[in-house]
């Protein structure tokens, strides 16, 4: 009988549940991340040496004022990070592709459409320059990427469409991006994900970045991201992202210095270039300061670090 009852006495002993306590652990963070600053760019290109370090589908509430305001929507995060081999000494910078509300001024020839056509911009150049590498998308590609609904007809004419299906719209094509970055895009069962922003081997790939802090606009000089700190230009031009060539200048990514600046500028009071209005908020940047750039100088010790581990 004894016997009988040690074995429901065990049978019934629950397993030992570690609770959390607040305090002090690896996972504690005391510092905020450090953001890019002028005196990181190289002195001879004007641009940023880092790399892609991950490519996220976040989802959030939007505030008051907002577009779709209390509305659970979907946004792309882009996450980039210098080559700093210590995680505290990295430098970070983000970039978000949001949901644009769909109504007569962003549907094609609206005045308003380049918000939209922003978002696609920013995806495919992302993706000729990690994912595609030169070669054709595929027509199931295209399609993971195109908007499942239509708010114009065959005449142009706005057709409205609920904020709902507008939503679950963007979050098809933003998945699927992100999967297509991620290895996980018609991944098949017992496959390993492999991001297309690292090597083989799992390291990151370097790449030139152009950031900037301001931009000429009308013969006044603008933030390109929110209080003019450095982040990426929400239009695309000649580009925002190259992967370097070992031994190499960049081929693409040029900063015309007449029209832009990486250094902190006289500016009026007025909305980002990138900022809440646009479609497509800018994320990350550097606090204003430092002294300006010497042109002609040899490429800084960022740039010089990361030569040594070229995967190319």
């Amino acid at each position: 009988m004894s016997a009988d009852k040690e074995k429901v006495a065990e049978g019934s002993a629950q397993p030992t549940v570690k609770k959390v306590r607040r305090g002090v652990s690896n996972q504690t963070k005391a510092v905020s991340q450090l953001r890019f600053h002028e005196k990181d760019a190289s002195t001879q290109y004007g641009l940023f040496v880092g790399h892609l370090d991950s490519v996220s589908v976040d989802w959030s509430v939007n505030a008051e004022g907002k577009q779709f305001t209390g509305e659970k929507v979907p946004r792309v995060t882009l996450h980039f990070a210098s080559n700093h081999p210590s995680a505290s000494e990295q430098r970070h910078v983000y970039y978000t592709l949001n949901c644009v509300e769909s109504n007569v001024n962003t549907i094609p020839e609206g005045s308003e459409e380049w918000k939209v056509n922003n978002i696609f911009n920013w995806m495919k150049h992302i993706l000729d320059v990690y994912y595609l590498k030169g070669r054709e998308m595929t027509e199931d590609e295209e399609l993971a990427l195109a908007l499942p609904f239509a708010d114009y007809d065959d005449e142009g004419n706005y057709v409205v469409v609920e904020t709902a299906d507008v939503i679950a719209g963007y979050a098809y094509i933003f998945n699927n991006f992100a999967a297509m970055m991620n290895g996980q895009f018609n991944l098949k069962d017992g496959e390993t994900p492999k991001p297309c922003y690292k090597t083989a081997d799992g390291k990151f790939i370097p790449a030139w970045l152009k950031l900037l802090r301001h931009k000429k606009v009308k013969s006044e000089w603008k933030n390109v991201a929110q209080n003019g700190e450095l982040g990426f230009d929400s239009f695309i031009g000649n580009g925002i992202v190259e992967l370097i060539r070992k031994d190499m200048p960049p081929a693409v990514l040029r900063v015309d210095f007449a029209k832009e600046s990486i250094t902190p500028k006289e500016t009026k009071k007025a909305p980002s270039i990138g900022a809440a209005g646009s479609g497509m908020a800018a994320m990350g940047g550097v606090m204003a300061g430092g002294a300006p750039m010497g042109m002609g100088a040899p490429v800084n010790g960022a740039f010089a670090e990361a030569a040594d581990d070229m995967p190319f």
